[in-house]
């Protein structure tokens, strides 16, 4: 009877234990597609950051439209 309950125990441990890597697992897939987005916002804050400077506003340019 107790070998029983104590195979019955290591069983529930075993199935803890993959429960366990399961969440681990899970967590650190959460954790790399929390990295990627933030990598990607960088990235589209960068390409903003560079259109603005690659566009050119003259005060000339800026006046002709004011004028027509």
């Amino acid at each position: 009877m107790t070998t029983k309950i104590i195979n019955r125990i290591e069983k529930k441990i075993d199935q803890i234990e993959k429960m366990h890597d399961k969440e681990s697992m899970l967590c650190e897939e959460v954790k790399d597609l929390l990295a990627e987005l933030k990598e990607n916002q960088e990235e589209d804050s960068q390409d903003w950051e560079e259109d603005l400077d690659d566009e050119e506003f003259d005060d000339e340019d800026i006046d002709e439209e004011e004028e027509k």
